[in-house]
């Protein structure tokens, strides 16, 4: 499936990303306009470290762009979800809102859980949030992520000088899990982990992730959909480096 042929894109993702992180704009923003107002709702920006450019997203509505794209296109009432990766809320929000489910938060971040909470509450969710990395295996030993100036690409992966503990929370200890049947992952990386280790997760139909390619490879990406082509998940969908697999039973 092709979203943007070559013309497209030559023409489309330099425009992006020059209104996506652009100091001018994002210093109006972060200044001039403070809070991030998308469609009916409203998000805090409270205690983010943040490059000042990346603030220009929110005044373009280009903040997490390709997985709001996925998500307002695909989600429906059906969908029970769990969101690897809180941030701002925004996504949260906004699944929340199209499915009407209760949704389940994974943010390791302990620096940003407050504001996402408020903004989880300021736009009316129904939600639960885990402080904690959601893994599929017991043994799972990743204990730290690594902290950047920019907490949009803090990640287990990433190596800086500052190391930050979190917990490790293994699924089956979370009741009713096998209630939700839709995954959305945002954490850097560990999109990896989930898809190696899917079939463990019998109720899971619907898996959106966003794939990081300067944490894995072409080869990495390449394994990485053969195992859900061979767990029987399809690719449905997908936008910029967002993609969207459901399962065929």
């Amino acid at each position: 499936m092709k979203v943007f042929s070559t013309k497209l894109k030559i023409l489309f993702f330099p425009i992006y990303y020059l209104i996506h992180n652009n100091l001018f704009f994002g210093l109006i923003h972060k200044y001039i306009i403070r809070v991030f107002n998308y469609k009916n709702f409203r998000f805090e920006l409270q205690n983010l470290k943040l490059p000042l450019g990346y603030y220009s997203s929110f005044l373009w509505k280009t903040y997490e762009l390709n997985d709001r794209v996925i998500i307002e296109k695909n989600l429906t009432k059906k969908n029970k979800c769990i969101i690897i990766g809180g941030g701002i809320g925004f996504i949260a929000t906004l699944t929340y809102h199209i499915t009407k489910n209760k949704i389940l938060v994974f943010e390791i971040n302990k620096e940003i859980l407050n504001n996402l909470k408020k903004n989880l509450k300021i736009n009316k969710s129904k939600f639960k949030i885990y402080n904690s990395n959601l893994t599929l295996r017991k043994n799972y030993n990743k204990k730290y992520y690594f902290d950047t100036n920019n907490f949009l690409t803090n990640s287990i992966f990433r190596n800086t000088k500052k190391k930050i503990k979190f917990n490790n929370l293994f699924y089956k200890k979370i009741k009713k899990f096998e209630n939700f049947n839709t995954l959305i992952i945002d954490g850097e990386g560990i999109e990896k982990h989930y898809v190696e280790n899917i079939k463990k997760l019998k109720s899971i139909k619907h898996l959106i992730f966003e794939f990081h390619s300067d944490i894995l490879n072409e080869n990495k990406k390449k394994k990485i959909f053969n195992i859900l082509s061979k767990q029987n998940f399809y690719l449905k969908d997908k936008f910029i480096n967002s993609f969207y697999f459901v399962k065929i039973n």
